[in-house]
């Protein structure tokens, strides 16, 4: 097995209980989502880590390497900051010297000081901390995945199936005989019932007396075993994009806070064996699973955090979010063979129970805020006009006049409403 990078030998190693593939030159790591997982739960994090070999490939100028197991060319995808290379052939992860804390930082509340691999697995990880088993994807009894049909062109087919009309006419002109001419017949409507129209982005998964035997691709004319038929009851399988829009849910989020949340998930059947054949109705299937990866995630996260806590929140982390739905709900639906293009929150909102309670809250926070700017601001302020009238030998005041001269100036810079000076009149 070769580096992805310097294309040099790669050493099997196990680090604290983690199987890896490392390159000594360049420290690189070629590392499976399972091993992920268990790094991920070493360091005790809750969250269901996204998949890099799930992710959408990039299209980038960088040259593209070759998966260490096997061979095959890998794809660039981008995570929190870091692009790394994946195999979703193997599963698999290629990480770079330093990207691998990189990658966990966002599931991380406290950051990591390593950024080295071997360090990082070194210091940080250690199965004897693991407690609680790994969710494995969905299982499901059937195995079938998809083959092509085998077909012929139609346009083919059309023009043989003519010729044996003709020979048909010249046999019974020379030699009438009755039985000849409905075997010919029989021959003829056999054919005829092999004809198969695509539009573009459709497919047909076809069956021979309940046996799968392949799936019809391609627009245009094509003429398959006149005993297949469709396992969609003669309708095609679309293979464009789909919108699934569950409409809004209301889903407690970390705090327990009520809230209203909407998305929209867009979608693609990859494998129409495992779609027809797998679920039963690979539509209701993938509403189902998306409505529980959304609960499933937002039950992870606040509404909204502040800057201070450094927390992710639903509010503030709409790409976190939005990637870690989509590959929940890839992983949910790769057993129907249906792939996730893209999947975003589109309504966001606290609960109408509490959505008031919250608004006042919020305002709450923000004239405590401005408060406290307009606080620290006047504070300067005065501290400046007492260094200056000082400097400046401008007056000499006792302790009695600052105290009176710092609470008017705070009184003015601090109060909503315009100074009203009051002159005293001895006379």
């Amino acid at each position: 097995m070769k580096c992805a990078k310097c294309n040099l030998e790669l050493e099997v190693l196990n680090i604290n209980g983690i199987i890896v593939l490392y390159c000594k030159d360049c420290k690189g790591m070629w590392i499976k989502y399972s091993e992920l997982k268990k790094i991920g739960e070493t360091l005790g994090i809750k969250n269901e880590l996204i998949n890099p070999a799930d992710m959408q490939a990039l299209s980038v100028k960088e040259e593209q390497r070759q998966c260490p197991n096997c061979t095959k060319t890998m794809d660039k995808v981008y995570f929190n900051g870091v692009i790394v290379d994946k195999c979703s052939a193997c599963n698999g992860t290629w990480f770079d010297n330093g990207e691998l804390s990189k990658y966990f930082k966002t599931y991380l509340k406290n950051a990591v000081e390593i950024t080295d691999n071997m360090a990082f697995l070194t210091k940080y990880c250690n199965t004897a901390k693991i407690s609680t088993p790994v969710l494995p994807d969905l299982e499901i009894q059937s195995k079938e995945q998809e083959f092509p049909a085998f077909s012929l062109n139609g346009f083919l087919v059309v023009v043989i199936q003519l010729l044996l009309i003709t020979l048909l006419s010249l046999t019974w002109l020379v030699l009438p005989i009755p039985g000849v001419t409905v075997i010919m017949f029989i021959i003829l409507a056999f054919i005829t019932g092999g004809y198969r129209i695509l539009k573009p982005q459709e497919a047909l998964a076809l069956t021979v007396f309940g046996k799968y035997v392949g799936t019809l691709r391609g627009a245009g004319f094509h003429w398959v075993n006149p005993f297949s038929m469709s396992a969609t009851q003669f309708s095609t399988i679309s293979l464009k994009a789909m919108t699934l829009d569950n409409g809004k849910q209301k889903i407690n989020d970390e705090l327990g806070n009520p809230i209203e949340v909407g998305i929209i998930v867009i979608w693609e059947v990859a494998d129409t064996a495992k779609a027809i054949f797998n679920v039963d109705d690979y539509k209701t299937f993938i509403s189902a699973q998306s409505d529980s990866a959304l609960r499933n995630i937002v039950r992870m996260y606040p509404y909204d955090a502040s800057e201070e806590s450094g927390k992710s929140s639903l509010r503030g982390d709409s790409a976190e979010i939005s990637a870690k739905l989509k590959a929940e709900i890839q992983r949910n639906v790769r057993v129907a063979g249906i792939n996730i293009v893209d999947a975003k929150i589109t309504h966001l909102a606290y609960a109408p129970e509490i959505a008031i309670a919250m608004l006042q809250r919020q305002q709450a926070v923000a004239v405590i805020d401005a408060k406290k700017t307009i606080v620290e601001g006047a504070v300067g302020m005065v501290e400046m006009a007492l260094n200056k009238l000082t400097t400046n030998n401008v007056a000499q005041l006792s302790d009695v006049e600052k105290a009176q001269m710092i609470n008017n100036l705070l009184v003015v810079l601090c109060s909503n409403k315009e100074a009203q000076p009051v002159i005293k009149n001895n006379i």
